[in-house]
């Protein structure tokens, strides 16, 4: 006897499109997928949405501004909240991980109510040597590496150091991908000096030019190289620009490297001219509407491969607005407002394909993230992570609604169309119209294989 029976709604198939089908669900995993299915407990009519598999941010911190735990708890629960049933956690820092990350591992199945998988920034050669044993005790296959790093917390690593990364990343396996953050370091230091001595109090435009797209583009195009000749697998996270963009499709185009990129819905969603100001500081800054037109442009013609949202939560009181352009911390909450956001820029209000936005959204993390086909996709065998998702569905975003600890949004006041109205999670119901209906814990940590 099945446990639960999806009916009505159009499920989502990644490589035939929508399907007329049911959804059959049994001890947390998709069960059976075809017509007239029967002999279930309970049935869920998805009559008019879209049955589509939970979807997976393959970028957020955690921990930051606030403790882990407590940041565990309440953000996976906005995530729920928005559709996101899985997410590729990064965690960094210059001390090991090996006595690190079994701690954080507890928390995460304590506290977590979505499925989270690990990636390590590596700063030390003491670090490096740690990854294979990090994969060995704990299943971690992606590493990251920061071409620029952010003043005064942490630096950023040579490419020398990159590149002896990317070959100890080759001799793992096509499963292992490295992570890197494109930006180069000198660009972006003269940058930040030149506009800081002539405009400290200046605004978030101000900001943007601290950051200019042609150091995105430059760590891009070395990044790729190094990536060919080492022979790994490269994850550029977080574009920001359309010159970035345009730049890998071109290494897409012509060169060897097996690279994969990343944005994020603040970048597709949001620039430089919102109305939020500071609170939209960030690391690579808010750009021009320019650039948004150029990355929508990367998604439809598959320049851009994954959709993030390097969300990084906390208050306004951390924030620190009133501190000005060069005072304020870098970081926005945008973990429940991440999926929506999209499909209503995108598909909304720019006639993007929403197949494409859904793929980009899960399957394809899946698959560069070695979580396919137990996520990312409605097949059988699969965890049952479903997302029922109501196009038309309209929500103003106020932040106190939002399930995140975080009192501010980039979306706040605004209409924002395309809403899950129920996400299962290991088939239970886990969010249905505005109610979490799950205990904090009911997620678990992914390890991943080679």
């Amino acid at each position: 006897m099945l446990d639960l029976i999806i009916r009505n709604g159009k499920v989502f198939n990644p490589e035939k499109g929508f399907l007329d089908v049911e959804v059959g669900i049994k001890d947390g995993k998709i069960a059976e997928i075809g017509k007239n299915l029967s002999g279930a407990a309970e049935v869920l009519d998805a009559s008019g949405n879209i049955v589509m598999p939970g979807v997976i941010d393959p970028h957020i911190h955690l921990g930051i501004f606030n403790d882990f735990a407590v940041e565990c708890e309440h953000e996976t629960r906005a995530a729920l909240a928005g559709g996101v049933t899985t997410c590729g956690l990064f965690m960094g820092g210059d001390q090991s991980y090996l006595g690190q990350v079994g701690g954080l591992i507890d928390v995460i199945e304590a506290k977590s109510s979505v499925d989270m998988f690990m990636h390590l920034a590596i700063f030390t050669p003491d670090q490096m040597d740690e990854m294979e044993a990090c994969y060995q005790e704990f299943g971690i296959t992606s590493f990251k590496f920061y071409m620029a790093g952010v003043k005064g917390v942490f630096p950023n690593v040579s490419d020398g150091f990159i590149l002896d990364g990317f070959k100890k990343i080759a001799k793992f396996g096509d499963n292992a991908i490295a992570c890197v953050h494109c930006e180069d370091q000198s660009i972006i230091d003269r940058a930040f000096d030149e506009v800081s001595a002539q405009n400290p109090d200046g605004t978030l435009g101000d900001w943007a030019k601290t950051g200019p797209d042609i150091a995105e583009e430059e760590a891009i195009m070395r990044a790729c190289y190094l990536a060919e000749k080492a022979g790994n697998r490269l994850y550029i996270v977080h574009i920001s620009s359309k010159a970035g963009a345009d730049r890998l499709a071109k290494i897409k185009k012509n060169e060897g490297a097996a690279v994969f990129g990343e944005t994020t819905s603040a970048y597709l969603t949001v620039n430089k001219d919102g109305a939020f100001g500071l609170k939209g500081k960030m690391l690579p800054p808010l750009r021009d509407a320019s650039d948004n037109d150029g990355l929508w442009e990367a998604v439809k013609n598959d320049t851009i491969d994954s959709l993030g949202t390097d969300n990084v939560s906390m208050t306004l009181e951390v924030k620190q607005e009133e501190k000005g352009m060069l005072g304020a911390m870098p970081g926005y909450p945008i973990l429940q407002t991440h999926f929506p956001a999209m499909i209503n820029e995108g598909y909304h209000k720019r006639g993007v394909d929403i197949e494409k936005i859904i793929t980009k959204a899960t399957v394809n993390p899946a698959k560069i993230f070695g979580l396919y086909p137990r996520k990312g996709i409605i097949a059988e065998g699969s965890d049952a992570d479903i997302v029922i998702l109501d196009l038309n569905l309209s929500r103003t975003v106020e932040s106190k609604e939002l399930f995140s600890y975080s009192d501010f949004s980039l979306f706040e006041g605004q209409d924002i169309k395309g809403w899950p109205r129920t996400v299962l999670k290991g088939g239970k119901v886990a969010y249905s119209d505005g109610k979490i209906v799950v205990e904090p814990g009911s997620g678990s940590f992914l390890k991943r294989k080679l």
